[in-house]
């Protein structure tokens, strides 16, 4: 395949995945009735019952809070990597009957395209749209074709720190870097944790002490505790944990979603 039919391709899967999206109702604010004629009438209220009780293999598909990877890997073990090639309909249709499963709810099922996106293609490495458009629902938000949505700092590194682990042979692109840059200096944030560490944040003359946030920042990590000072290195350091224990929070939902997939 040559570089044109490679990008052209690219360009292809990538209005299939919005059109997919935006067949089956996805907004901002969710649904309040399923956008699946096929489905049980009943099936419009699951959601709502599903999300007062933490997530089990049975409403796995259904549960808001499921992690994108973990959905990811329950499809692998299923049927391979043949999922990728469905449409969203199949899937839709498929997985209720192989997971005991009421529906699949329609914030998992932008998850799961978003995942397949990332799979299929670079350009989440690559193009700032595809980015914002795949983070969304990797932290659980429905995506938004029509408004540009504005990413916090917190959600773009669990992004990072998700897209870590579905590939690493991929380079971040140079607008995504200047994108990312962006989101941390909206959000006033000038020095990036792992995993999204590979980012230099400019102050634009804002007076904070980048190195001195570096030096204090391995105990501030260990400790897991906020400094009490007034100082701009105390409030960066207090912003910095938060988006560390927004990503540990993301990492043990997976940790302990992983126990639903057998052999992993």
């Amino acid at each position: 395949m040559d570089e044109r039919t490679e990008i052209e391709a690219n360009t292809d899967f990538e209005s299939h995945f919005l059109n997919a999206l935006k067949r089956i109702g996805v907004t901002p604010i969710p649904p309040s009735k399923t956008s699946h004629d096929d489905l049980d009438e009943l099936t419009d209220e699951v959601p709502e019952k599903v999300a007062d009780v933490a997530p089990t293999p049975i409403n796995l598909f259904q549960h808001p809070d499921a992690h994108p990877v973990v959905l990811d890997l329950a499809l692998l073990r299923k049927y391979g990597p043949e999922w990728m090639t469905w449409e969203a309909e199949t899937l839709v249709w498929r997985i209720p009957q192989d997971f005991r499963t009421a529906t699949v709810s329609d914030l998992n099922l932008s998850k799961i395209m978003a995942v397949k996106t990332m799979h299929f293609v670079d350009t989440f490495w690559k193009k700032w749209e595809v980015f914002l458009w795949c983070a969304m629902p990797l932290n659980s938000a429905f995506p938004d074709f029509v408004q540009m949505q504005v990413p916090t700092a917190a959600q773009c590194t669990v992004a990072v720190d998700i897209a870590n682990n579905l590939r690493t042979d991929v380079e971040w692109s140079t607008e995504i870097k200047e994108y990312l840059v962006t989101v941390f200096q909206h959000d006033d944030i000038y020095y990036p944790v792992d995993p999204i560490d590979f980012i230099t944040v400019p102050s634009l003359g804002i007076p904070v002490d980048t190195a001195e946030i570096a030096k204090l920042w391995p105990a501030v990590r260990a400790s897991k505790k906020a400094p009490a000072g007034r100082t701009v290195v105390s409030e960066q350091l207090r912003r910095c944990l938060l988006i560390k224990d927004f990503v540990d929070e993301a990492r043990s939902r997976l940790h302990n979603q992983l126990r639903f997939i057998p052999n992993v």
